[in-house]
């Protein structure tokens, strides 16, 4: 799926310096991002468990079953993302499908990750 494309005329596009804390865990949070440029480094209790790069999708667990932030995702360049509040992303997950297998394949990625922090 091309969020790129999706979200390209968003009104809600914020800017990130390199370095700056985007989400952090344990903190509430009522949206996620696509990251529209740059790259962002998704850390668990301070371990990089994966990055994220243009394209993807970050803070979306916190939308779909609880508000809190489980990991904390960071700006490794100078980035732009474009916000996604609840409301539009229920609406994305009614009405665009492919958006759900998405959403689903990236927390499924992100599981295997963290389970494989917890072995080692």
């Amino acid at each position: 799926m091309d969020l790129l494309e999706v979200f390209r005329d968003s009104d809600d596009l914020v800017e990130y310096p390199a370095g700056s804390e985007i989400i952090t865990e344990g903190l509430e949070g009522g949206h996620m991002y696509v990251v529209m440029s740059g790259d962002v480094s998704i850390s668990l209790r301070g371990r990089v468990i994966a990055r994220a790069k243009t394209g993807d999708i970050v803070g979306e667990m916190a939308l779909i079953n609880a508000e809190i932030r489980s990991a904390t995702v960071t700006a490794e360049t100078d980035c732009v993302l474009a916000v996604i509040d609840r409301a539009s992303f229920e609406s994305m997950l009614k009405h665009v499908p492919e958006f759900n297998f998405h959403v689903m394949n990236v927390l499924a990625d992100r599981l295997k990750l963290a389970y494989e922090m917890i072995d080692d």
